[in-house]
């Protein structure tokens, strides 16, 4: 059975998927920086790559699951299982360490976006297109 989509979703969506790359672009370090915080070197490359495809206008459909992934490690989906990396990177932040509130705030931003490009890719749109200013 096909999806037909709801155009007042679609815009929403498209909406907040501009406003998500936007974000990226100018704020895209930050990301970047939470990555590594919570899990290390090999999740800020993928932050990274994210953020490049952003900045150089390519399409983020093409990163969703690096995007979904992202949006686990910084909603700390990871760190229930305490063998895990990310648990002991997790354990040693203090809570009241200002790079945990960004990180934060990067949760919330990815999941966001993550779940708006997700819903336009089975939609069938792209994930780039106009800017929101």
């Amino acid at each position: 059975m096909k999806h037909e989509p709801n155009i007042d979703s679609l815009l929403r969506n498209t909406k907040i998927a501009c406003a998500f790359r936007n974000w990226l672009r100018k704020d895209g370090d930050s990301l970047v920086a939470a990555a590594e915080l919570l899990g290390g070197q090999q999740w800020a490359r993928r932050a990274s790559a994210v953020v490049t495809c952003a900045r150089n206008g390519g399409d983020l459909q093409t990163r969703r699951r690096d995007i979904a992934r992202l949006a686990r490690l910084l909603r700390l989906e990871l760190v229930d299982d305490l063998s895990r990396p990310e648990a002991a990177r997790f354990a040693a932040l203090h809570p009241d360490d200002p790079r945990a509130t960004k990180a934060m705030y990067c949760a919330e931003a990815v999941s966001r976006g993550g779940r708006a490009l997700e819903a336009l890719w089975l939609a069938g749109l792209p994930g780039r297109g106009p800017e929101v200013v």
